[in-house]
């Protein structure tokens, strides 16, 4: 029998002193050089947890850089101990297992380098976590996610280790194994189909800007209307504004039409466009003193001036409409307007006359781009116009019977857009 380690060789000779059978004392020992190595992983393990670990604690907290302390909140460094405490175990193998049959240290070793494997690994993807959570701290991350790439990479990692796993099991260099896997490539393609979308999607979402975390998108083909709060490798996740959540395939994203609101939100501008409609019957000619009467009113007079001169821009003929003059004051009103940014277009127009009336249509941009601000000065512009009409003699159509009285004349004194 070949010489062991000196402490099992010690405690193999103790128990053939105490005539134990040499099978029994063979495993005995076998047991204890075990103990002894699962020994060293816990005793480096909690030296490392316990001491090293809770010093670095107190270093990381202390530091001003970022990075030590993305790498502690993912275990970065817990890994790096027991990466260590593999290594020794892997190193010490042959030494407390000498004596013993070669088949038994060579199933240890396997054993050992599949742990060493998985826990790189562990300690790889902790690396790229880290990274992930130091970009988000960057300007940039707003503008372009690197989440996909990092599950991606992951994806990638966990497979090779796989495939390196299964290698070292069955005692065959990976080469060999991947080689005999491209016959099964349909069926992994088959059962991996979503993942694979997902990945290829992911890139070319990234590569191209099309969505990013706090992005406002609308698709309604998956029931999805509000902001981007994740992006990874299978999915968006949207929180939609009655706070509900749809996660949205992120391979749809790139095979179907949705919108981004981005550009808006960074533009100067949010556009609106509304209508209004003008009873036909009301349009008619204004006298001179009918006008200046209306340049008198309060609610009129600070326009005045430019009223006069939008109304006369443009206008070949000898006399004023009411409607004319309504159309100068909405110009008017919206150039002073604080809130109309006054670097993108305003217009009115007209769109068509009808059973319904005349469509008046005003379209401009809103300096405010959040939906309740937005929404208040829209409706502010909207009030003004509806309250202001009848002062130049125009009723706004609404459908007789609807539920609002109707004027003197019969025609309605509200408007319906």
């Amino acid at each position: 029998m070949s010489e062991k380690f000196w402490i099992i060789q010690y405690l193999q000779e103790f128990l053939e002193h105490l005539n134990i059978s040499t099978g029994l004392s063979t495993l005995i020992t076998f047991i204890t050089a075990c103990g002894i190595v699962v020994g060293f992983v816990f005793l480096i393990d909690w030296v490392g947890t316990k001491l090293l670990i809770r010093f670095l604690h107190v270093v990381i907290r202390r530091s001003t850089t970022l990075w030590d302390d993305f790498l502690y909140q993912r275990r970065f460094f817990n890994r790096m101990i027991r990466l260590l405490a593999v290594i020794v175990v892997q190193a010490s193998l042959q030494t407390l297992f000498k004596g013993y049959n070669p088949s038994v240290i060579v199933h240890l070793q396997t054993a050992v380098n599949i742990v060493l494997i998985w826990i790189i690994t562990l300690l790889i993807s902790s690396f790229l976590n880290a990274s992930n959570d130091m970009y988000e701290t960057k300007p940039q991350a707003r503008r372009k996610s690197i989440k996909g790439y990092i599950q991606s990479a992951k994806i990638v990692i966990y497979v090779l280790s796989g495939i390196i796993t299964i290698s070292v099991l069955l005692g065959k260099s990976p080469e060999d194994l991947l080689i005999a896997m491209g016959a099964s490539a349909a069926i992994v393609t088959l059962v991996f189909k979503d993942t694979i979308l997902g990945f290829v999607a992911s890139i070319q979402l990234s590569a191209q800007d099309m969505v990013r975390p706090g992005d406002w998108i609308e698709m309604p083909s998956k029931n999805a209307d509000g902001v981007v709060t994740d992006i990874n490798v299978n999915s968006v996740k949207v929180r939609n504004w009655n706070n509900t959540v749809t996660m949205v395939p992120i391979y749809s994203l790139v095979s179907e039409s949705f919108t981004n609101w981005r550009n808006m939100e960074e533009s100067d501008g949010r556009r609106f466009k509304r209508q209004i409609l003008i009873d036909t019957a009301t349009i008619r000619i204004f006298s001179d003193t009918e006008t200046e009467a209306l340049y008198a009113r309060t609610e009129i007079a600070p326009y005045a001036a430019r009223i006069s001169a939008l109304a006369a821009e443009n206008n070949p003929a000898t006399f004023m409409t009411n409607l004319r003059l309504f159309h100068a004051y909405i110009e008017a009103f919206a150039e002073r307007h604080a809130q109309i940014d006054q670097r993108q277009p305003f217009m009115v127009k007209y769109i068509s006359q009808t059973e319904y009336g005349l469509t008046l249509e005003f379209y401009g941009f809103s300096r405010q781009k959040d939906l309740i601000p937005y929404e208040k000065v829209v409706a502010g512009i909207y009030e003004n116009l509806i309250a202001l009409a009848p002062i130049f003699d125009l009723h706004l159509y609404q459908r007789v019977g609807f539920g609002t009285p109707t004027s003197a004349t019969g025609n309605p004194a509200s408007p319906l857009s």
